[in-house]
């Protein structure tokens, strides 16, 4: 985070590891998890809301542009915003 925490403040959601890579992997890790009956409620919520960015376009952003998604859910914007 102290690498992320400076970029998603500002607004910059440049990738370092884009959405849609990080989605690939936990659907590798969710069929994983599914095939063993392990429950992975915080990977599959964190595959949820990737989703959420997907179907607004924005799979090609950084896997930190998560917030983006929570804000959406809260109906507020979290980050700081320039002056």
């Amino acid at each position: 985070m102290a690498d992320y925490a400076p970029k998603i403040l500002d607004g910059d959601f440049a990738p370092g590891f884009m959405v849609d890579l990080q989605q690939k992997d936990l659907r590798l890790v969710l069929d994983a998890a599914y095939a063993s009956k392990t429950p992975l409620p915080g990977t599959s919520l964190s595959h949820e809301l990737y989703t959420s960015l997907q179907r607004s376009g924005e799979g090609r952003l950084g896997d930190h542009a998560l917030i983006k998604a929570i804000e959406q859910l809260a109906r507020t914007e979290a980050r700081a915003k320039k002056a």
